[in-house]
């Protein structure tokens, strides 16, 4: 459980319980509103205050932190003066991105002899000092930088405020756009069913006129799944649906995909037809046929490169073999040549005729002596 407290107005010292009604938050209302819900987890602090009593805002800011539970401050409008110390009480400092963070340098109304004032100066520097230490602390500047802007009373934007470590974050407007984008959804929800509903009756009537005007019977297919029931009011039950048809299921308009037996799928819009996918599979087995088929035709035409590769082959040896017969008739023609030559020579000197020597033979070698 989240304990909420809230510091809505100036901060007052005065302890009554009169303070509230006049929108002062001192100490004693923040305690009254703690106790309430002492027994929380973690406690919420809202904030929207000009500022006031300085010792009254470290007070307050000192007894929420001594309850030692998570703290989350948020600021909600504007955050100025000591306010600001309230707000670095938070563990969490959230800040809205309309809202202002204001620092400056603490100040009084006094009077009296120059003693006095010199008095009243010298404690005003001392808060001074002790706020700008307390920033320090708190946040990511130094002393001297807090001291400088105290100085010139610094406004911040929740940018600003987060870039000197004020804050820890700004809070986001998404709960205000959901609020509105709730309301729009509701409406829209509305008027989605109010238009479902004026389709159905739409529908209804539609078949009581054609049965009692005895027209044509509207397209109604099934769809897939074998139970959603598509009906064409536009379409004579022999007609075939194309993009741009209206269907209704079940009375409404047909919104989404439908897949049909055929394995095709009709996506719907509105009531209206807007596009028909065609069968995967379908496309699958066409694709898985075309490049059956252009196996096949390269199957075919190595076998006519085969072929081709034979017939060249059993030439090329009927060549060979007709070559070989051809050189087998010249070696025997070259046989009966040299027979026939050699015929006309005499290689055997006792079958040589004599030569014309008076019936003598002639010595071919003289004989020895």
């Amino acid at each position: 459980m989240t304990a909420h407290i809230y510091i809505y107005g100036e901060i007052g010292f005065m302890q009554d319980e009169m303070s509230a009604e006049f929108g002062i938050v001192n100490l004693k209302d923040v305690k009254k509103q703690y106790d309430a819900q002492a027994d929380c987890e973690d406690v919420t602090v809202h904030i929207h205050s000009i500022g006031g009593a300085v010792w009254e805002g470290f007070a307050i800011h000192d007894y929420l932190r001594s309850q030692g539970k998570p703290i989350t401050t948020i600021i909600e409008g504007v955050c100025y003066s000591i306010a600001t110390v309230i707000a670095l009480a938070g563990d969490m400092r959230i800040m809205t991105s309309n809202s202002e963070f204001m620092i400056h340098n603490p100040w009084i109304y006094d009077g009296g002899d120059a003693e006095q004032l010199e008095k009243t100066a010298a404690s005003l520097r001392k808060t001074e000092n002790r706020a700008a230490d307390f920033y320090a602390a708190k946040t990511s500047i130094n002393s001297e930088k807090a001291l400088a802007l105290m100085k010139v009373d610094t406004f911040m934007s929740p940018e600003m405020a987060l870039e000197y470590g004020f804050i820890t974050e700004i809070a986001s407007v998404m709960k205000a756009v959901a609020k509105y984008q709730t309301k729009d959804n509701e409406m829209a929800k509305e008027n989605k069913s109010q238009k479902e509903t004026k389709n159905k009756v739409d529908g209804i009537l539609a078949k009581l006129g054609n049965l009692l005007t005895g027209g044509q019977s509207m397209k109604m297919v099934i769809a897939g799944d074998g139970e959603t029931e598509i009906e064409f009011p536009d379409l004579a039950d022999d007609d075939t649906p194309s993009v741009g048809d209206t269907a209704t299921i079940d009375g409404s308009a047909a919104e989404g995909e439908q897949v049909m037996p055929s394995g095709e799928t009709y996506v719907f819009t509105a009531g209206e037809l807007t596009e028909i996918k065609p069968d995967e599979e379908e496309d699958d087995e066409e694709e898985d046929t075309a490049a059956v088929d252009a196996l096949t035709e390269e199957n075919a035409s190595l076998k006519e490169q085969l072929a081709a590769l034979k017939k060249n082959k059993a030439k090329m040896a009927k060549s060979a073999e007709k070559n070989t017969s051809m050189i087998k008739d010249v070696q025997a023609e070259m046989k009966l040549i040299k027979k026939s030559i050699g015929s006309d020579f005499q290689g055997d000197e006792a079958d040589r005729p004599e030569p014309e020597t008076g019936g003598k033979s002639r010595q071919l070698f003289k004989p020895k002596k």
